[in-house]
């Protein structure tokens, strides 16, 4: 070792502990006969000096002060350094056999070597606990002493050195489980940091020095002896469970029958009355006891009732406890937490003759006939004869009488939608939408309803629409196709949209018509004033009015969007051969919420204005003849007919009703033959 001394003060230190070797060899030979006055003066010579060692990196495990070894539980006992340390002669060599604790600890240390830690230890695995980092070194203390790391107020803190996010967690090899965050939200965890000393700690459930794995038939925590672990605290309640269903079935080796770790959790065990508590009452039915009573695996396996879960959930109770109504009973409340018996056991809370005193819990005065008024067997639709009856009349009913209802409407919304549709076409109007504009729409309309109902169809497999589309019986593979090759579609819709506004005098009017100006803006001020009673004049439009414009572009931008994300989803391979690789995730996130943004729109501001606005009810029927009448464009763009459309409505020869939109440029104009 480097000693910090000067070449004299070193010299002469080793010549003394050269003089005091053979003392510490007889004291190793002979611990029973130490020195009188103070058997480690000699190893506190050198390690009793942090300067000696300032420059090494284990520099901490060689440092022992007399001050360090007197609070040591060896001490106490009057053992010396050489106790333990034996065969240490000086000079020191550089390998030496660690410390036996079996010399004096055999029976702990055979424990330890059967324990999951001592067995891990045995294998190689150098970062399993051996018994310097529970107990420590040269510090060793009593279990009862307050600073001992094997106190009980300490425990938890000691095994989190190993067991939470900072320790065994950041094995790439070998991932355990974190206990430690959980253990402290626990009610046995927030128990012990309030001062509780009975409160359960880590040692009280997995043993001290005997920790076994679940699988180990002799493990604490192993499902047959799980329940005999929490009776070391809760013996009444362990009394209960053993007796129930549940009890008698796992000791009996039913090993699907649940024990107290599968209700209450492993090491977050929070109070019933936590909301993130398993056993609180709004997770009792269909999270707690509905992981087996709603399993049709156990359900067949045991022949249990098939739908004890449903007809709670669909009652009154179920109703009320999904509202946080905390007096509304729960599946506990008849069936009790622990004590769970079947009907035929006379000690069952819900057996024949208990039934009664059950329901009086709640219901006072309650009787027979009331207690089967609704159990399970009379509110099931299987085993209720005639409720089922009642129930297949209703959903007859229902479809008799609201689909008469829905034709009977449909007739009425039909007649004005054919009505209008004479009206207009008696009326003088003019062509909205040339034959070019109408297929674009109609293009534009069936790929994207097509590709909303195939995109969502993906991530929403189980929904009623999917199944009732027929989408949901198509295979994977014809679904994913069908989906790109629309995809592909709306794509070549959009070039041909770009040539028609490119090459086409008519599509370059309609897009310069497009283009935003601070006039919307002033429209769009105009407009809410108007409908919220601050101004008294309606806004007259132009050509097209701003919520005409932002939906154009709206369009032209996601379909950007969506064209792109689409295809780096498709060719992922591709994509990440030129961009990060957090192209893909991100075009994932943004193809999904892009395609709800679009639905959304189109549901909530398209169909507003072409079908459910006043002025254009039931339906605007320009997308499929073009046609605006006039009394629309006196109402919805007053300016453009103001300016541009009222003078060549006139100018119609007699027995005209129709008239083309009027054009800006002039004939002779290059493009214009177009």
């Amino acid at each position: 070792m480097l000693l910090q001394r000067p070449p004299i003060a070193r010299w002469l230190m080793t010549f003394a502990c050269v003089l005091l070797s053979a003392q510490l060899s007889a004291s190793s030979a002979s611990a029973q006969e130490p020195e009188a006055e103070d058997p480690n003066r000699t190893c506190f010579m050198c390690h009793g000096d942090p300067e000696n060692f300032s420059e090494r990196e284990d520099r901490d495990r060689l440092i022992v002060t007399p001050e360090q070894f007197e609070d040591c539980v060896h001490c106490s006992f009057g053992m010396s350094c050489v106790s333990c340390h034996v065969d240490y002669a000086f000079p020191h060599p550089e390998e030496y056999a660690p410390v036996e604790c079996a010399r004096c600890h055999r029976a702990l240390v055979q424990e330890y070597e059967a324990s999951v830690h001592g067995y891990a230890l045995a294998r190689g695995n150098e970062r399993a606990p051996s018994c310097v980092n529970c107990h420590g070194v040269h510090d060793i203390r009593r279990s009862e002493d307050p600073e001992s790391g094997t106190t009980h107020a300490h425990v938890a803190e000691t095994c989190n050195e190993c067991h939470s996010s900072g320790g065994l967690l950041t094995d790439e090899y070998l991932k355990l489980p974190s206990p430690s965050e959980q253990f402290a939200r626990s009610v046995h965890g927030e128990a012990g940091a309030a001062g509780d000393m009975e409160a359960a700690t880590c040692t009280d459930c997995h043993g001290v020095h005997d920790l076994r794995g679940h699988n180990d038939p002799g493990s604490m925590i192993n499902r047959l002896n799980v329940s005999e672990t929490c009776g070391a605290c809760h013996e009444a309640i362990t009394e209960e469970y053993d007796r129930s269903i549940h009890g008698r079935a796992l000791a009996a080796g039913v090993g699907d029958s649940p024990t107290c770790t599968d209700c209450h959790g492993e090491h977050l065990i929070l109070h019933p009355e936590d909301p993130d508590a398993g056993t609180h009452a709004n997770h009792q039915a269909a999270d707690l006891c509905g992981d087996c009573h709603n399993d049709p695996v156990i359900i067949a396996k045991y022949s249990l009732q098939a739908d004890v879960v449903h007809t709670y959930t669909d009652s009154y109770h179920g109703w009320a406890t999904a509202r946080d109504h905390g007096h509304s009973a729960t599946c506990v409340s008849c069936h009790t937490a622990h004590l769970v018996l079947p009907t035929a056991d006379p000690e069952s809370s819900v057996s024949e003759a208990n039934v009664v005193a059950t329901c009086q819990q709640c219901h006072e005065g309650a009787t027979r006939d009331f207690a089967e008024s609704y159990d399970h067997v009379a509110a099931s639709q299987a085993t209720n004869r005639g409720r089922r009856i009642i129930t297949s009349i209703y959903i007859g009913l229902i479809v008799v009488v609201i689909g008469g209802m829905a034709l009977h409407n449909a007739l009425i919304v039909n007649y004005y939608l054919v009505e209008k549709r004479r009206r207009e076409k008696v009326e003088r109007g003019v062509v909205r939408f040339d034959k070019i504009q109408i297929a674009q729409h109609m293009t534009l309309a069936v790929t994207f309803i097509l590709l909303v109902l195939t995109g969502f169809a993906l991530r929403y497999p189980e929904a009623l629409w999917v199944k009732w589309t027929g989408i949901a019986f198509l295979s994977e593979p014809l679904r994913s196709w069908s989906h790109r090759i629309l995809g592909v579609a709306l794509i070549l819709f959009s070039v041909v949209h770009v040539f028609y506004v490119a090459l086409s005098r008519r599509g370059r009017e309609e897009f310069k018509a497009m283009l935003p100006t601070f006039q919307d803006i002033l429209d769009f001020r105009d407009n809410m004033g108007f409908h919220v009673w601050a101004t008294k004049r309606k806004p007259r439009f132009g050509r097209y009015d701003y919520t005409q414009k932002a939906e154009y572009w709206a369009l032209v931008w996601g379909t950007g969007l969506m064209a792109i994300t689409g295809l780096v989803l498709w060719f992922p391979v591709v994509a990440t051969s030129w961009a990060p690789a957090w192209i893909v995730s991100i075009s994932e996130t943004i193809h999904f919420y892009e395609a709800w943004l679009a639905m959304l729109a189109i549901v909530v501001w398209h169909f507003f204005f072409v079908m459910f606005h006043p002025e254009v009810y039931p339906m605007s029927w320009i997308w499929l003849t073009g046609k605006m009448p006039e009394h629309e464009l006196q109402a919805v763009h007053g300016r453009w007919y103001d300016e541009e459309v009222a003078d060549m409505l006139d100018a119609l020869p007699p027995g005209e009703t129709t008239a083309g939109l009027p054009e800006r440029r002039k004939e002779s104009e290059p493009g214009s033959e177009v």
